[in-house]
Parts: C-alpha cells; structure tokens; sequence
C-alpha cells in the first residue's frame, strides 16, 4: 500500500483566512514536491441569487472562476522562483459536502484550509465548514 500524497488542495474563498492557508499550502507543496490544487466553492444558493445557475462549471468568466484564477495567480506569486504545478478548482453547493467529495475524488490529498473568526458558541450552533471538514475528511487536514 502506498502511503505518499499526492497533492495539497487548499480551499480558498478570498478571506484573510483562506489567504494564509494558500501560503501555508504554497510552502507544503513546494518542501513535500507536490502538486497544489485550489479549490474554490460557489454555494449554491449564492449561485441562483446572482443568476449564475448550472452554467458555473463551464463559464471562465463567472466571479467563481475569476477567483480561483486569481487565487492561482497569487500562489505562483508566493512560490516565486520555484516550479509548482497548479490547478485552479471551481466547485459549487454546499461548501462542506463539496470539499469532502472532492477529496473523496482526489488521490490521497492532503487539505489545507483557514479557519473563520466564528466564536465557540456560533460554531458550535451552526457548525463550521472547516469543522465539518476535519470531523468528515478521509485524509490529512491542516487548518491555519
């Protein structure tokens, strides 16, 4: 059986948080000579209240899209000089269940993910996709 991981996958949504688990994601990728793949995931209900329907996947120029385009952009930035092959993901539904069957999809991954500034008390009432993530994940994750 074959232990190695294959890729980092860092969940990536714009926020401070997200920002500093693409950086940590960069750093693990580059000392573990892994892929990076960045995940980005659309809810759904913010798809059909801006309008966005089923076509998201497809569109390169949806906001989902050009934020995990930027999201890649800045990574390479971060690694600078150093060679890192980089695959901007564009998901959309709930963003919990999205990243547990994309790393159901995914080759033993490793996650990197930010954890909001949420209080004990909303996380534990409404549950945190990060949360959810570490308690549900068949692989490694990192939270930052």
């Amino acid at each position: 059986m074959d232990f190695r991981h294959t890729s980092i996958v860092v969940a990536f949504d714009g926020s401070e948080p997200s920002q500093r688990a693409l950086r940590r994601g960069v750093k693990l990728a580059i000392d573990l000579e892994l892929g990076l793949k960045i995940v980005h995931v659309f809810p759904r209900e913010a798809d059909a209240s801006a309008g966005f329907g089923s076509a998201l996947e497809n569109a390169e120029d949806s906001p989902a899209a050009q934020l995990a385009g930027q999201a890649a952009s800045l990574a390479e930035d971060m690694a600078g000089a150093q060679a890192l092959d980089i695959e901007p993901v564009v998901l959309d539904g709930d963003p919990a269940h999205a990243l547990l069957d994309y790393l159901d999809e995914c080759d033993r991954p490793i996650m990197v993910m930010g954890r909001r500034g949420h209080g004990a008390l909303s996380a534990l009432l409404l549950g945190s996709v990060s949360d959810k993530v570490v308690r549900h994940a068949h692989c490694p994750v990192m939270i930052v």
